[in-house]
């Protein structure tokens, strides 16, 4: 088991800064904000939660950058029909990466469902300790819309973790 920040940063090292990272609500969009700042294109999910993976999916569709969804546990088992989803209509540039604390952290702390050792769809789950609360995203929706938007449609530069 390690910490929040260092299983973020081990994803953010993998898929490096030609990625688009989506940002699961809650704790996980505050730490990859807190690290990855303005290095990074990522979208954070200031609420659907358990959408992560179908944005990611979306998104992951329409270009050719690798889609890296870091998404939280509980997020994941608000919408865990989507994993299969996700291994019948993903592109090979999708990745889905699951933090799991064994909680809903975000909204209390209240115990999660156990998660099993992996799913269809999902790259990785890394466990993760309860690092307490990361300072809240500093860039509002709009913003971070129209930032997204812009990096996608410039041609990427391949750094494909495959």
């Amino acid at each position: 088991m390690r910490d929040r920040a260092s299983a973020i940063r081990s994803i953010l090292d993998r898929h490096g800064r030609g990625a688009v990272y989506i940002a699961s609500t809650g704790y996980v969009s505050r730490a990859v904000h807190e690290l990855a700042g303005t290095d990074y294109c990522a979208f954070y999910m200031q609420g659907s939660m358990g959408l992560a993976p179908a944005i990611g999916l979306g998104l992951a569709l329409r270009t050719d950058r690798d889609v890296v969804v870091i998404n939280g546990d509980a997020s994941l088992l608000m919408c865990l029909g989507t994993t299969h989803t996700l291994r019948d209509h993903a592109p090979p540039t999708l990745f889905h990466y699951v933090l799991d604390n064994g909680c809903h952290e975000s909204v209390g702390g209240q115990p999660a469902a156990h998660l099993e050792s992996g799913y269809p769809g999902v790259t990785e789950i890394l466990k993760i300790s309860r690092d307490g609360k990361p300072p809240r995203v500093a860039v509002g929706p709009v913003e971070n819309t129209r930032e997204v938007r812009a990096f996608v449609t410039e041609v990427p530069e391949r750094s494909s973790a495959r």
